[in-house]
């Protein structure tokens, strides 16, 4: 049961230093013991992975519950489960083990200064990230940078779990509803939308304004289930009542599947902010439509309020705001047309 808050603002003060000794006292063993029990799924197992006795478990135990004033791990037939609060304390204990260990790196690394670990998708590596980039370079603080891309969720899951510095990509209600955002940083950078590509040379590229309809008969080059991009390729024919016709090509790589796109009569759907840059190049153009709109999604970087202390998050984050400020070409003029009463 969790313990009531001192009644008084001079209790509480009393109480702040004897809580501040309580958490200096908490020793790395103490962050992995809920991570082990949840993984071991009891006590004594946690115990063997920690390398020590099942007593001297228990008394870190106690000693991690006397810091958080809470029960965190209930007794079961099967030896222990995490309670609801010890699933929380772990969720921020894996943020604080996983700060240590590249503590311990950046200690011994050869190189100046930690790297700095960069989760952005694909349109983020095309559009906002190497303008961010160009800046933090020719200020001369560009540093050292570990890039992964992947897909948002993905990418926001191990931000949260500490295994990044920084996630660049879309951030709409759906992922905001799955993360802890009190312990995030969000900013906006810009709203973007999927649009429908074709080649130059596509029959399509010259039908002043196609339908949906008009689409049922191409081929379609779309990412793997359960991509943003997939998703907007089923919306697309869903708003005007129709089913998605069959995939021709798979492909997971954006680069890649534009310049097939731009090879071949297939069809696809991609960021904007992609499209734009095949689009200048003359390898691809947006299929102008009332019916193929499929509306705008917010674009962020997100970063964990704990890693405000990072130097090198900070300059990456102001970066990335500068630049998109001073980006102020229209993508497209759609989305910069005044919208009629």
């Amino acid at each position: 049961m969790r313990r009531a808050p001192p009644a008084n603002p001079q209790a509480r003060q009393a109480a702040a230093p004897r809580a501040r000794y309580r958490l200096d006292r908490l020793r790395l063993r103490h962050l992995r013991l809920l991570e082990l029990i949840e993984r071991e799924g009891s006590l004594g197992a946690a115990a063997r992975a920690l390398g020590t006795s099942q007593p001297a478990a228990t008394l870190l135990l106690r000693e991690l519950e006397t810091v958080f004033g809470v029960r965190l791990v209930e007794r079961t037939a099967r030896g222990g489960r995490l309670a609801e609060a010890g699933r929380r304390a772990k969720e921020r204990l894996a943020v604080a083990l996983a700060s240590v260990e590249r503590a311990l790196e950046a200690a011994g690394a050869s190189e100046p200064g930690p790297a700095l670990r960069i989760g952005c998708s694909q349109a983020a590596g095309v559009s906002v990230l190497p303008a961010a980039l160009a800046r933090l370079e020719a200020e001369g603080g560009l540093g050292r940078i570990q890039m992964r891309e992947g897909r948002a969720q993905e990418l926001l899951r191990d931000l949260c779990a500490g295994e990044l510095d920084c996630m660049i990509g879309w951030m709409d209600e759906s992922l905001a509803a799955t993360a802890p955002l009190d312990m995030l940083r969000i900013e906006p950078l810009r709203l973007g939308r999927m649009q429908v590509v074709a080649s130059p040379s596509h029959p399509l590229a010259r039908k002043r304004a196609p339908v949906v309809e008009d689409l049922l008969r191409w081929g379609w080059i779309v990412p793997p289930e359960g991509s943003r991009t997939r998703a907007a390729y089923v919306r697309l024919f869903l708003n005007a009542g129709l089913a998605a016709p069959p995939v021709s090509v798979e492909c997971a790589a954006l680069h890649t599947m534009l310049r097939i796109v731009s090879a071949t009569r297939l069809l696809a759907v991609a960021p904007d902010v992609a499209v734009e840059q095949y689009r200048r190049l003359g390898l691809v153009v947006a299929l102008k439509g009332r019916s193929l709109r499929l509306g705008s999604e917010p674009f962020a970087v997100v970063t964990r309020r704990d890693s405000d202390a990072l130097a090198a998050v900070r300059r990456l984050r102001e970066a990335l705001l500068a630049a998109q400020a001073a980006d102020l070409r229209p993508r497209d003029p759609e989305l910069h047309r005044p919208q009629r009463a």
